[in-house]
Parts: C-alpha cells; sequence; structure tokens
C-alpha cells in the first residue's frame, strides 16, 4: 500500500533540505502511515488522502526523526485518528 504523505512532503514538513537522512525519513513514512492506518480503520483508502491523517503521519514522521531514540506515541496524533476507528465488540 502506498504511503500516506510523500517524501517531499515529508521534508518540507521536517524543515530539512538535503537528501542525506531520505532513506532515514522514507523508513519512518512507511511506518507512520502503517500506524496510522491501523487507527483509521473507517478510512477506505480511496481518494485523496484525508487531511488529517497526513498531518497524524506528518506529526509521527517528526516526533520519530527529532527523538530517534523514542518509540513512545506521538502526543496528538492519535486524536485525529480515533473518529476514523471502527472499534469492534
Amino acid at each position: 500500500m502506498a504511503d500516506l504523505v510523500t517524501l517531499s512532503e515529508a521534508k518540507a514538513y521536517l524543515r530539512v533540505d538535503h537528501s542525506d537522512d531520505d532513506t532515514t525519513i522514507a523508513l519512518l513514512i512507511a511506518a507512520a502511515s502503517d500506524a496510522v492506518r491501523d487507527v483509521a480503520t473507517d478510512w477506505d483508502g480511496e481518494g485523496d488522502v484525508p487531511d488529517r491523517l497526513k498531518v497524524a503521519v506528518l506529526s509521527r514522521v517528526a516526533i520519530t526523526y527529532d527523538e530517534r531514540t523514542s518509540v513512545e506515541p506521538g502526543a496528538g496524533e492519535l486524536g485525529m485518528l480515533t473518529p476514523l476507528r471502527t472499534l469492534e465488540v
């Protein structure tokens, strides 16, 4: 499945203007996209990516890029994703 943001979108968000970390940023985008899809289960993946999902991915990428030793979830993305989650009971 395609990533929810592009490398250039993430680099612009991170204010990175070199290519030294492109591989790392691409990995973070892929992981963040998967994590966002795991929570936003009501989005079917069709059409344009909703802005709140893009921001959630960018938030996760920024946190993991800036604090590479941290694996804690970002403080803000869950609130954006919860409305798109289907809970099975």
